[in-house]
């Protein structure tokens, strides 16, 4: 606003420099960032708090600093000045009453409900404030440069044509109220001694006289006044105070503990989610552990079902087999025989002519058949360990001939190789392998 700013440097009035210095200003003048920022932290809320009992103090100050140099003058115009203030002191109570109305509203309600609350009601404090200026302003206490009454036109004109929610534009208004009520502080006129004596001079004949002893007095009165004043401001305050401090306990513990339940209850919900995973991948676990089982059970049978036949067709080739060298084990005994008789009478024979380098050539030959029995004996049981049981069907097919028995089909390659390398064997090799086994079969 263009009209309102502070007014030119000038002398101090009286009742400044009779008064400690202090600022006139509005308690609602904090009220809307209030509002406006009702969803910051608590600590924001308390430093607001303070702020407000300050201003209301200030404002306690004030007034009773003025009603104790209005109440030193007869004027008619600081009279009705007075009872324009009193007025004023009582709207600004009803106010504060409102003001904590509001706060206690402030806690339980929305944003939006707040300020569709509060909105009314500032813009009902504002216009009651401007009107109590302009009723000042119409008192001839002011200098004469100060004019005040332009600036309360324009903000009545503003206020009217504030929007629902445009808490900006109440604020700024809020502010030139209180600059306002700043320039009035500063702008009263308290007449000097000379106009008093000038005054009591023109109404000599309805004046007092007082002695200095009266004075004495009365000025002990008032300051007796001032001081139960000053006491009633400070219990007022500490009482204010207390309250803030006791509202702001109750608001933080009931943060803490809606903070604690939202965390347990979030907490809560996080270990139901848990084991709600946790079941539904225990139960994929178990549907994948079943199918690896199907498929793997699946995969078994087949070859198993192989393997068998595989198994089947190996084991009928070496029944085969150890048939057919059995009856060449039967043949050859039979002719070991014979030819242990006859190495009885060689050994007979070759012991009466002492011959005993043969001697020593046989055992030696003896000790090398009798490892030849032993490994052919060897072999012949792991044939027999791995074929069973099996008929012996007497055919000496393999004696005086080297046939190649054909391998069956899908047999290991080590039990193909080892089958060959035994069947590949001359025929003369295995003559001598007979005869050994004949030798050592018959006992001497």
């Amino acid at each position: 606003m263009a009209d309102v700013g502070l007014p030119a440097k000038r002398s101090e009035p009286l009742f400044r420099q009779l008064m400690p210095r202090c600022r006139l200003s509005s308690p609602y003048d904090n009220m809307l960032a209030v509002v406006m920022n009702s969803h910051q932290p608590v600590q924001n809320l308390r430093d607001q708090l303070r702020e407000t009992s300050i201003r209301l103090g200030d404002t306690k100050t004030e007034n009773e600093r003025l009603r104790y140099l209005y109440n030193s003058n007869e004027s008619s115009s600081l009279t009705a000045l007075r009872k324009s203030l009193a007025v004023a002191e009582q709207d600004v109570r009803k106010k504060q009453e409102e003001m904590e109305e509001l706060r206690s509203q402030l806690v339980n309600q929305d944003d939006e409900q707040q300020v569709a609350a509060v909105q009314p009601r500032l813009i009902t404090m504002l216009r009651v404030q401007l009107n109590a200026i302009a009723h000042i302003s119409k008192l001839r206490i002011f200098e004469p440069n100060l004019n005040i009454g332009e600036d309360v036109e324009e903000l009545l004109q503003l206020l009217g044509k504030v929007n629902d929610g445009d808490l900006q534009e109440l604020q700024k208004i809020l502010e030139d109220t209180t600059v306002l009520y700043d320039q009035i502080s500063r702008g009263i006129i308290i007449r000097s001694l000379s106009d008093s004596w000038t005054m009591t001079e023109a109404v000599e004949n309805e004046a007092f006289v007082y002695d200095d002893e009266e004075d004495t007095k009365e000025d002990s009165e008032w300051q007796a006044e001032m001081t139960a004043i000053q006491s009633r401001n400070d219990q007022s305050l500490t009482t204010v105070k207390a309250s803030f401090e006791e509202m702001l306990e109750e608001q933080r513990s009931g943060f803490q503990e809606e903070m604690e339940q939202l965390r347990k209850e979030h907490q809560k919900e996080l270990d139901e989610e848990k084991a709600a995973t946790r079941l539904a991948l225990e139960a994929v676990r178990r549907a994948h552990e079943e199918e690896l089982k199907q498929a793997t059970t699946r995969k078994l049978c087949g070859e198993k079902d192989r393997d068998a036949s595989r198994q089947n067709a190996m084991l009928e080739q070496m029944r085969g087999e150890l048939t057919t060298l059995s009856a060449a084990y039967s043949a050859k005994c039979v002719e070991n025989a014979q030819l242990d008789e006859r190495l009885s009478a060689l050994m007979e024979q070759r012991a009466r002519e002492g011959d005993s380098d043969d001697i020593q050539r046989l055992k030696r030959d003896l000790c090398l058949r009798d490892s030849q029995v032993a490994e052919l004996q060897r072999r012949i049981s792991a044939y027999e360990r791995r074929g069973g049981d099996s008929s012996i069907v007497v055919s000496d097919i393999r004696f005086h001939s080297n046939p190649v028995i054909s391998i069956v089909e899908n047999v290991p390659e080590y039990l193909a190789e080892d089958v060959r390398r035994s069947l590949a064997v001359p025929v003369s090799e295995r003559r001598k392998f007979f005869e050994t086994i004949a030798e050592y079969s018959t006992p001497f």
